[in-house]
Parts: structure tokens; C-alpha cells; sequence
């Protein structure tokens, strides 16, 4: 991977297999990856690491474009501090009626 301004792999997040393994990166937000950025070389400047904990506060959790609801964090911190982990996710769906357009009698359907 080339230099970049932007942690690209965590934004966008990715999957893949390879030979013997596998990976699946989820996306995440990018204001929280940026701050969480600046604080890391803020930190670095300072001769100072930043703690997991303060990781944690400013990147709770990844940020799934399908705007599922994430049950929980603990997955997310299993995740972050060991690399292998999970987030629950709960799927958002609506209801509606959908009329086939004709005026007398015309039947419904419900679309998800």
C-alpha cells in the first residue's frame, strides 16, 4: 500500500481470501478515523501512545452504509484489540403498500 492521507483500507473496508486466510475489514466513519488519526500523531509528537481505552471512545464501533442498527460494542473492542471479533447487527426495514396503478379494484402489495 502507498502513502496516504487518508487510511483508505479502514474507510472503505475490504474482504478477501487468500492462500490459508482470509480477511474482512468493515467500514468505518471518517470523522471518527480522522480524529482518531490526528490523536495518534498528536500523541506521537508528544512521545506519547495513545491508549486503547481513548481508541475506544473515539471509534466505538464501524459504520455499515446499509443503516443496520450495531447491537453492543463489546464485539467491536474484542475486535479492535485482538483482531479477531464480531459486531451484532440488527437489519432497519420498512413497510409499503405499492398500488398497481389501475382505479376500480386495483390489488396492493406490500414491498420490504
Amino acid at each position: 500500500v502507498l502513502p496516504a492521507k487518508l487510511p483508505i483500507l479502514l474507510l472503505n473496508g475490504a474482504s478477501g481470501i487468500a492462500v490459508g486466510m482470509a480477511t474482512n475489514i468493515p467500514p468505518h466513519n471518517l470523522n471518527e478515523i480522522m480524529t482518531a488519526c490526528n490523536e495518534f500523531v498528536k500523541g506521537r509528537k508528544r512521545g506519547r501512545n495513545v491508549s486503547d481505552k481513548r481508541l475506544f471512545q473515539m471509534v466505538p464501533a464501524p459504520d455499515f452504509p446499509t443503516g443496520a442498527s450495531i447491537l453492543g460494542t463489546d464485539g467491536a473492542k474484542k475486535l479492535y484489540s485482538t483482531s479477531n471479533g464480531g459486531v451484532i447487527m440488527r437489519a432497519k426495514t420498512e413497510m409499503e403498500k405499492i398500488h398497481n396503478g389501475r382505479k376500480k379494484g386495483g390489488a396492493a402489495r406490500n414491498a420490504i
